[in-house]
């Protein structure tokens, strides 16, 4: 993880030194050991016998990455106050959250495995708590193709957003990505179909964290009752709340 506590209060890894320690997690309160190398970034690790179950521990380096990428872009964005990265919210601990027009936002890049279960059970979090919430994966060149493969949990962000998954490009811009139906070829024995496997993305015109809104959904299917932060103008469907 790349922020835990010392007597000062909330510290990153990389703007302290061993001296300013000891460092605490603050989630389960236990040391934690701060690391700085020549190959990976700084950040802090539990001890070897700890059993906290934060989920910023263990992250790869591309994850950790992204996070400060987006946090530096964020506190030069006029307007947003209160960036911060793992920000400590008891049961969960986005990877960047920030304060804009008072509205806590709470930012999710999804680079793990989490399961689409897990991202459920995170969003009805931050919901309960009043928070908006953005789920973003990384862009992938793959996304050029007219063919793509989505995971289980990129199809689930899709349904969530209203039929978009907002894919992290750089700094605080993100490509809004819908999936268009793919059809197979048509064969000897049968005609054309839609596949079932595969999508078509459908790159939209990028947007700017900032420039999002929170948006409350309805409860849909396997879908919780949702605080999302995402296009604004989104508002006009259906499964939205006035």
């Amino acid at each position: 993880m790349l922020s835990a506590c010392n007597r000062h209060g909330d510290v990153l890894a990389d703007e302290v030194v061993l001296e300013d320690g000891p460092f605490h997690c603050p989630a389960c309160l236990g040391q934690v050991i701060l690391k700085k190398g020549h190959i990976k970034l700084p950040h802090f690790a539990h001890l070897p016998d700890a059993e906290c179950t934060s989920p910023n521990e263990g992250e790869s380096e591309e994850h950790q990455l992204a996070k400060l990428e987006i946090y530096e872009a964020l506190l030069r964005t006029p307007g947003v106050t209160e960036v911060r990265l793992e920000r400590y919210l008891q049961e969960v601990r986005p990877d960047v959250s920030f304060v804009l027009n008072g509205e806590l936002v709470a930012v999710e890049i999804q680079l793990s495995l989490l399961s689409r279960d897990q991202i459920e059970w995170r969003t009805k979090t931050y919901t309960r708590k009043n928070i908006a919430v953005l789920w973003t994966p990384s862009f992938s060149r793959d996304l050029f193709q007219a063919r793509y493969a989505p995971k289980d949990w990129e199809r689930y962000l899709h349904t969530m957003y209203f039929g978009k998954v907002y894919y992290w490009f750089e700094g605080i811009k993100l490509v809004p990505v819908k999936f268009e139906e793919y059809t197979l070829a048509s064969g000897w024995y049968s005609g054309t179909r839609r596949s079932k496997r595969f999508v078509s993305p459908s790159r939209l015109p990028p947007v700017f964290i900032p420039d999002l809104a929170p948006v409350w959904r309805k409860p849909w299917h396997d879908l919780p009752r949702a605080k999302l932060w995402c296009e604004p103008w989104i508002k006009s469907s259906q499964n939205c709340i006035d």
